[in-house]
Parts: C-alpha cells; structure tokens; sequence
C-alpha cells in the first residue's frame, strides 16, 4: 500500500464520500472533467467501518468542490489526514 504521496504541484487532497459506490461517481465525475482521481480507503470518522473517497492534486481543489457539487456528490469532509490507495 502507499500512503499520503506528495507531488510537486501542492501535494494530495482527498475528498471522502463515505461509500465505496460514491466514490466511484466521483471518480467518474472527475475524470470526465480531465482531473486525474484514485479511490483511496480513509480514516472512518465514528471508528467503526471505513470510508472512501478519491484522492486528486491540490492544485484542482476549487475545481473538484465545484464538479462534486454541481453532480450532487455529498463531500464528508476534505482530508489530508492518512489513507491508501486502493
């Protein structure tokens, strides 16, 4: 597994959705936008279960709000905090 891998262009945020089927929308929704997106596993907020959501560069943040927004993805939350990419 990898974890929390940093690029030249302001590092990785992650946007986590919750479940596995959401944050296959999202990744689809961004992708078709020509923002690359992996889906990674996070850190469960309430300890119990896990939580997914994608990881994309930093640099594309307004522009991931905007596109997960407007396809009516629910956002948990924006981390930087650990996770794995699947």
């Amino acid at each position: 597994m990898r974890s929390n891998k940093q690029t030249s262009n302001g590092g990785i945020l992650v946007a986590v959705v919750g479940s596995m089927t959401a944050a296959q929308r999202a990744q689809r929704a961004l992708l078709s936008a020509a923002i690359r997106a992996d889906i990674v596993k996070s850190d469960s907020e309430s300890g119990r279960g896990c939580s997914y959501g994608v990881a994309f560069p930093a640099s594309q943040q307004n522009n991931v709000r905007t596109i997960l927004s407007a396809t009516h993805i629910n956002v948990r939350r924006y981390s930087q905090d650990a996770w794995s990419i699947l």
